[in-house]
């Protein structure tokens, strides 16, 4: 034949890569080569081609190639690919249509894809609808599934490989009517998800009868079974995403709802404290004196009860902000004291505040939020005390520099809680039976509070209990010293110590005419100049009108409410507008509040129900 085994074996278009293979074996002595090659029938296949070179008294007097038939690897090899490329795209495309395309192109490693389609079946409707059509000579978006090859797929739930020949036997029984251009091989598989049939993917020739054999057929249901698989990851993540959105928009009704719960709530309680403090200052009788503390303490305990619910919902959505601010710890530890003494005296049982002599008498901190631990505890003491009493103490157990730890405890002389109970006491709604709740009552969430508060803050707190004997709670916070300490100042806000704004000019702008007339009556007996607006549109038309030295602006308001009144304010030109200090009213500082007092540069805000003194104090410290 005087013909080489190139000569019979390699593709003309591969002529040059044979000659490579032959210099590299001269060059190195071997070589390897993953390539095509054609059998006796003139088919191409994929081999791997080790070639080396034959050496006779050191000359190269030949070639040997060993060819190896692996087309079945590279088949194994291309599947795995192709599942791999087709399932990872379902993680990453956003939209379900997206991940088709990439579908074709990896069917096309395969096969000639000018003529396949994805159809999916509406069972309601008997219809198809196809996400993915492509096809040189027709074209469909939606067809009725009965009596259509793809709908005989479907129906029989069977894949087939059909030729012209056994397209048209079909036809003759009357299975199915022909829709569409006659092709010369068609090939279907149908679609399950979840043992029902969703739908087909169909490949077709229009030129060669031979296009496709049984050995296609096998892993056109290979990729079959990856779309499915896909489509379900796919709807699996939308399906999350979906519920995602739907919890994420829940939780923000529910914030949203317990802003302005808060804000509802804590109005009308903001009108009776601020009311009783009036009163306090108005030089009552000794018996009156009684009435209005026992006002004040009940006022406090249900704004502690508010503060429970909300403070609650705050901590579930992770959204509670602590107050880095100064406060008198000796006067807070007073008006304690006074309160639950007055309501311990009722009871029949002692209360007893002790504090060390080393105690700062003030803090840097959150005052509300200590306020809020100390009479869950002090509550829960006196609800389970019936004789004897109730011990306050509080004192320092580390001191470094500008820091300290601070220890507060309550023993009572109640029923005790057992010691299987003392852990799930501080879990949400838990008590320590259900006798307890049913004669003690109670929401099941101080104590809940208490630890998540404490927690927050970095602290630890614990219980010692024995029943029948009483408890012991304790718990220890870092506390900030302030510079230079301040005595114990007058919580009720007598304008005997308050003199330094008089003369100020201060907007009011507040809605709640109660709120302004308490506000109103404090401001005025410290000599302060009193404008007061209803909402903030007409904050802005004052401020144009009249130069003031400070702003008190309430965030809930009608018509413009405080936020846009004060984005308005500092976006003005004239800087002596833009620059007034502004303080907000707010009845509760969610981390949302938070977040826009900050962005818009509020100077600083007073959270009702607040004390006179807090008040003056905020004004005091942002007048220009």
């Amino acid at each position: 034949m005087n013909r080489m085994i190139d000569d019979l074996v390699v593709p003309d278009e591969l002529r040059d890569e044979a000659l490579k293979i032959d210099e590299t074996a001269l060059a190195t002595g071997t070589g390897y080569l993953e390539t095509i090659r054609k059998d006796k029938q003139e088919n191409r296949i994929n081999v791997s081609l080790i070639a080396s070179s034959v050496i006779s008294n050191d000359k190269t007097i030949a070639f040997l190639g060993i060819y190896r038939d692996i087309s079945r690897e590279i088949k194994s090899r291309l599947m795995q690919e192709i599942q791999y490329n087709i399932s990872t795209v379902a993680l990453q495309d956003s939209d379900i249509f997206d991940i088709y395309p990439t579908i074709v192109k990896e069917i096309g490693k395969l096969w000639n894809v000018n003529n396949f389609f994805i159809a999916l079946y509406n069972r309601e409707k008997d219809t198809l609808t196809f996400p993915f059509f492509a096809d040189e000579r027709d074209h469909f978006q939606e067809t009725a599934a009965r009596n259509t090859l793809t709908g005989w797929v479907i129906r029989n739930n069977k894949s087939v490989l059909l030729d012209e020949n056994d397209i048209l036997k079909i036809e003759k029984t009357g299975a199915i009517s022909l829709v569409g251009s006659p092709c010369k091989i068609w090939m279907g598989v149908p679609l399950k998800m979840d043992d029902e049939v969703i739908g087909a993917i169909c490949l077709q020739d229009y030129k060669a009868i031979d296009a496709f054999n049984n050995d296609d057929l096998q892993v056109f249901e290979f990729i079959a079974n990856q779309i499915v698989l896909t489509l379900q990851r796919r709807s699996m993540l939308d399906n999350l995403i979906t519920a995602r959105k739907r919890a994420e928009e829940a939780a923000f009704s529910k914030q949203q709802f317990m802003s302005t719960m808060s804000h509802e709530i804590r109005t009308p309680l903001n009108e009776v404290i601020g009311i009783t403090n009036l009163l306090y200052q108005s030089n009552p009788r000794e018996d009156q004196m009684d009435y209005i503390n026992t006002l004040r303490f009940s006022a406090n305990h249900l704004l502690s009860l508010v503060n429970d619910i909300l403070d609650y919902n705050k901590m579930e959505a992770g959204k509670i902000v602590f107050e880095k601010t100064e406060f008198d710890l000796a006067g807070m530890l007073e008006d304690i004291k006074r309160s639950y003494s007055h309501r311990a005296l009722e009871k029949g049982i002692y209360f007893v505040l002790e504090k060390s002599p080393d105690l700062p008498i003030s803090l840097i901190g959150d005052p509300l939020r200590l306020n809020q631990i100390l009479s869950n505890l002090l509550s829960n003491a006196m609800k389970f005390t019936s004789r004897g009493g109730i011990t306050l103490k509080a004192s320092v157990k580390e001191r470094l520099e500008g820091k300290a730890v601070v220890e507060f405890s309550v023993a009572d002389t109640g029923i005790g809680i057992a010691e299987e109970n003392q852990e799930v006491i501080f879990e949400s709604y838990a008590q320590a039976s259900s006798d307890t709740t049913r004669k003690y009552g109670g929401t099941g969430l101080g104590l809940a509070i208490c630890k998540r508060l404490v927690d927050l803050q970095g602290g630890s707190i614990h219980v010692k209990s024995e029943p029948d004997k009483g408890s012991v709670f304790t718990f220890r916070i870092e506390y900030s010293i302030p510079a230079t300490e301040a005595k114990a100042a007058d919580q009720t806000g007598s304008s005997d110590s308050m003199k330094g704004l008089a003369g100020k000019r201060i907007l009011v702008a507040e809605d709640n005419k109660i709120n302004f007339f308490v506000a109103n009556k404090f401001l005025e007996s410290w000599g302060v100049i009193v404008t007061h607006v209803e909402n903030g549109a007409l904050a802005l038309e004052e401020i144009r009108k009249q130069e003031f030295d400070l702003i008190l602006m309430d965030l809930h308001m009608p018509v413009m409410d405080g936020i846009e009144a004060t984005r308005a304010i500092r976006n003005s030109s004239d800087r002596k507008i833009s620059q007034i200090p502004i303080v907000a009213l707010t009845a509760a500082v969610m981390s949302e509040a938070h977040d826009k007092i900050e962005n818009l540069a509020i100077n600083d805000y007073v959270l009702k129900p607040f004390k006179p003194k807090d008040l003056y104090d905020r004004i005091a410290k942002n007048l220009r």
